[in-house]
């Protein structure tokens, strides 16, 4: 029985380190014809994150789009930079939302192309919330290059070591530290 576990300890593959990566994200297309606020108006429910001491980056991604946001010479964004906006809050642990400052925030009034941000650890360990709220405007016109659709999306990417064993099959998830 000795001899037995020993050979299939011995034909067994070395453990690989690996990465494990949780998304969490609000992507929202807006496509009115109407003003109504509830089609103009986006705010989700927040979603919370749980951070443990085993993450080990956060990578966040932030893109909006604001069509006709120019026309010409004419920046339409003074017109409508208060009724069109996407703002982006991301909250730690404890975190008082009236009086703090949160640990991540974007604010766009118009097309807005970040490079993705990255962060790493240590984090607060706990629940951390991440937040959306946005106006905007969608128009579908019989012809399509009338058409505009304004639209963000927000991507929060955590990242923890995991272990990846030889024997799994293709596909098995990695196993947490």
């Amino acid at each position: 029985l000795v001899a037995t576990r020993e050979l299939m300890e011995w034909s067994r593959g070395t453990p690989t380190t690996s990465e494990q990566t949780e998304s969490y994200s609000f992507q929202h297309t807006f496509s009115s014809n109407s003003t109504e606020l509830e089609a103009i108006i986006h705010r989700p429910a927040p979603q919370d994150i749980l951070f443990d001491e085993q993450v080990k980056e956060i990578s966040i991604y932030f893109r909006v789009q604001m069509d006709l946001d120019e026309i010409g010479e004419f920046g339409l964004n003074n017109l409508t930079g208060s009724i069109r906006y996407v703002h982006a809050r991301l909250w730690e642990p404890g975190a008082n939302i009236n009086t703090d400052e949160p640990f991540w925030e974007e604010n766009a009034t118009s097309d807005h192309y970040p490079p993705i941000e990255r962060r790493y650890a240590p984090f607060k360990p706990g629940v951390w919330v991440l937040e959306v709220e946005a106006q905007g405007y969608g128009f579908t016109a019989p012809i399509e290059q009338f058409s505009f659709h304004d639209e963000f999306e927000v991507i929060v990417n955590v990242v923890r070591p995991c272990i990846l064993y030889p024997e799994q099959p293709r596909g098995t998830e990695c196993v947490p530290v």
